[in-house]
């Protein structure tokens, strides 16, 4: 029995903003209705489409009727990526006026590197607690400054919307960017969609032009889900076999952990879209995660079970994710009574030293990411806890790990 790996979507919102600013119709298979995903349909379906779920994929069909009579308000809770990703469309609605409700949550993470490029290209942002009141233009494009040590979803936003500029954009795109590979898999996307990108020094330069969107797109297997399962397969004695849907054209920087798992000493191997994981002897390793921080939660769990220390870098941000999510590692092992150290940018990670752990309750704190490292723990020692496990359906629609009996 293989688990169920949803679409990612990584992906699905990048296809779909795409397909927003070029007003065309798509459909998408493989479609993952989690939350993060509906909330960029709903903002959809404020712009203009019309949605129908059918036996080949989510149907996507835009109206130029309703798009004409949209009120542009758009309103986003979860979902920073969505939301980031949306926010360089509103802004080049060429006149219109836009409104965009945040949550708390969405106004903590932040957007400000992003307001000040759009506003050096035209639009004109009025900010009232958590409403963004918006004047569209049309962006001019040209040579912007963003910082890329915060998070990639501002170069993603700037890059989705450039062919739909006035003019070509120039992006920086330095050694201080992090989330290489989401940054990557925005530029594949476009490409493969007929856009013209180069680099040009410390700049991406982005064509401006109209893309070809394809009718029917199938989105790849999410890899932050199946990194979930691989990790489990690492732990469970009769391993797991995990299918996945991949196109080498698209770049998931969470399909990191296959080798990290085989460099810390799991069986790990491929049969055309089929990895199976087995147990081995697994040995601490030192683990940069700056490219793909959603796997610090699960990698600093599968570290209990390593020889050795294991050295977690790349981490401070993660301060500013759906939580504080190196305080939700440390506050688990600290239930669990874990030796470990802290620094500014780094975790280490001792060994479980006591087999029999006490029957703990662990704080998710609402965190999608929290709730898969602590049900990796939670397997080999059923009498932990969690707070919840609803804050799932954030990246799984239907909100169930499965395969988790010790």
């Amino acid at each position: 029995m293989f688990p169920n790996i949803p679409g990612s979507k990584s992906i699905l919102q990048r296809v779909m903003v795409l397909s927003a600013h070029s007003k065309a119709d798509i459909t998408l298979q493989n479609y993952n209705p989690c939350a993060d995903v509906l909330e960029m349909e709903a903002a959809l379906k404020e712009y203009g489409y019309e949605t129908e779920a059918k036996e080949d994929g989510m149907h996507f069909r835009f109206s130029i009727v309703k798009h004409e009579a949209s009120s542009h308000r758009y309103r986003f809770q979860e979902s920073a990526t969505a939301f980031r990703l949306w926010l360089s469309l509103a802004a080049n609605l060429k006149g219109a006026r836009a409104t965009i409700e945040l949550s708390e949550i969405l106004c903590k993470r932040g957007y400000a590197p992003l307001q000040t490029a759009l506003e050096a290209m035209g639009a004109v942002f009025g900010i009232e607690d958590k409403l963004i009141r918006l004047r569209s233009c049309r962006l001019s494009g040209g040579k912007t400054q963003i910082d890329g040590s915060i998070s990639s979803q501002y170069h993603s936003s700037l890059i989705l919307a450039a062919p739909f500029m006035q003019e070509e954009l120039l992006l920086p795109y330095g050694p201080a960017q992090v989330s290489l590979p989401y940054l990557k898999l925005s530029i594949q996307i476009l490409r493969s969609f007929g856009a013209k990108i180069c680099k040009r020094g410390d700049y991406l330069r982005i064509s401006r032009g109209k893309l070809c969107i394809p009718e029917h797109f199938r989105v790849d297997s999410d890899a932050s889900t199946a990194a979930y399962y691989a990790a489990l397969g690492a732990l469970r004695p009769q391993g797991i076999q995990i299918s996945l849907a991949l196109d080498p054209a698209y770049t998931q920087a969470d399909m990191m952990i296959f080798d990290i798992l085989a460099d810390m000493g799991a069986n790990v191997h491929w049969s055309d879209d089929i990895c199976t994981i087995t147990p081995g002897r697994l040995i601490s390793q030192r683990l940069d995660l700056k490219d793909a921080p959603d796997l610090m939660p699960i990698l600093s769990i599968l570290a209990l079970f390593c020889e050795g220390q294991t050295v977690v870098t790349g981490i401070a941000r993660l301060a500013r994710k759906e939580s504080n999510r190196v305080l939700g590692i440390r506050r688990a092992l600290d239930r669990i009574g874990v030796k470990y150290e802290y620094g500014d940018d780094f975790l280490k990670i001792y060994p479980i030293a006591d087999k029999d752990l006490l029957a703990v309750q662990l704080d998710t704190q609402y965190d999608h990411r929290l709730v898969m490292a602590f049900s990796l723990l939670r397997y080999r020692y059923p009498q932990i806890s969690l707070t919840e496990t609803a804050s799932l359906k954030k990246s799984i629609a239907y909100a169930n790990l499965g395969l988790t009996e010790p």
